[in-house]
């Protein structure tokens, strides 16, 4: 029996309101945006840490929207069909978060008009040129990939969702090769890193959507068969239990090495330092507690436990994304080995300190509200919710 997608009719109060607020908090960081760079210094950015909580945004993001990608490709490519009921929710999410992605860059990088050098200038050698190409070719594909479905043209749909998933990881270990590539910095430097960025990117873009479909299905009444939601639970927490496994293994690899003493030290056994909590707080609240709901047969059936267990380890990778971008700057970088460099005129040398500002705070949490703006308004517009997500519906 076909999946019947329907839009929602979206003329009550409390819509409206939902609106107004995501539009409020979405203009508020744009406006923070303009702030930053009209004012100036309202930053904690430095020389030292050119990179900071925004750009920790671009790597969130662009997992945010690989995971939902690849949520949404179950049926298309790897023939679970009872996940076709999901699949136009996931990859219109998939583009909200892309565009956040992209805006998050365009943050970062401070004037808009920079935006184009990566064009203008195409250096073949240089991951950030090769990553301009596919985040823009990223988003092509996953439009496409969502019309496809809107015209239900099955065989696109089936080849459209393999080309996604592939882009999908391609622009995910492009993401991850930007740190993990960077050999002087020891801290960045990791073959574990690509790979990391895409089960990440599944677990917490698998988490914010089982969210999703409990807050979805329950204020548009829609049935959702508990079933479905289970299933998936299931396969995000063995995902997690993947995820602590590489970070247990890159971890350990960082200790083995003697020249690392001291930056393995600075990062997981120095609690003064906000890097420690983000990187314990993330194995505890973001991968531990997570696991046993889902896996605690009281809370494992329970929608709105699950859609708890898939935020608290959405908020947390965040943190991790901290955790990753932040310690290779702060930590002072080793440019003769053996030897101490000291100086009286700079930071070279020296451990220094990042604090996220407000002001940057809120141009993340405006792009957050953003991707739930589209989302807001995009099933009253699309057809984007089945009438009954059921799994004895898709089975026949």
């Amino acid at each position: 029996m076909a999946v019947e997608f329907k839009k929602i009719e979206g003329d009550s109060l409390a819509y409206f309101a939902l609106v107004i607020i995501l539009a409020a908090i979405t203009a508020a960081g744009f406006y923070a945006y303009i702030l930053d760079h009209e004012v100036g210094g309202l930053n904690g950015l430095s020389n030292r840490v050119p990179w900071g909580i925004v750009n920790a945004g671009i790597p969130y993001f662009i997992g945010l929207s690989a995971g939902s990608l690849i949520v949404s490709a179950l049926a298309g490519v790897f023939n679970i069909k009872k996940y076709k009921v999901f699949s136009r929710i996931a990859a219109y999410m998939a583009a909200a978060w892309i565009i956040a992605a992209i805006l998050s860059i365009a943050l970062d990088i401070g004037k808009l008009y920079h935006f184009m050098n990566a064009v203008r200038y195409l250096n073949p050698t240089s991951i950030f040129s090769w990553n301009a190409f596919l985040y823009s070719s990223y988003f092509v594909i996953c439009s496409i990939y969502l019309l496809v479905q809107f015209e239900e043209m099955e065989r696109a749909t089936r080849f459209m969702a393999g080309l996604a998933v592939f882009w999908a990881v391609l622009v995910h270990s492009g993401t991850g090769a930007i740190y993990g590539f960077i050999y002087s910095r020891d801290l960045y430097h990791s073959a574990l890193t690509a790979p990391m960025f895409i089960v990440c990117a599944i677990t917490s873009g698998l988490g914010l959507l089982l969210a999703n479909f409990y807050f979805t299905f329950k204020f548009t009444n829609r049935e959702l068969d508990p079933k479905l939601i289970r299933g998936l639970a299931l396969i995000f927490a063995g995902l997690m239990l993947i995820l602590a496994y590489f970070l247990a293994v890159e971890g350990l690899e960082k200790g083995y090495i003697p020249a690392l003493k001291g930056a393995v030290h600075f990062v997981f056994l120095n609690p003064a330092d906000s890097i420690f909590w983000s990187f314990w707080l993330l194995v505890i609240l973001g991968i531990a507690i997570p696991v046993l709901i889902i896996l605690c047969p009281k809370t494992g059936y329970d929608l709105r436990w699950i859609s708890v267990a898939g935020i608290l380890h959405a908020a947390l990778v965040f943190a991790e994304r901290f955790y990753l971008i932040i310690p290779g700057q702060v930590y002072p970088e080793e440019y003769l080995p053996g030897y101490k460099l000291e100086s009286l005129h700079t930071l070279e040398g020296y451990v220094v300190s990042y604090t996220p500002t407000a002001i940057e705070w809120l141009q993340i949490i405006g792009l957050v509200a953003m991707a739930y703006l589209i989302f807001v308004i995009g099933v009253k517009i699309f057809a984007l919710i089945p009438e009954r997500a059921v799994e004895e519906v898709v089975e026949e």
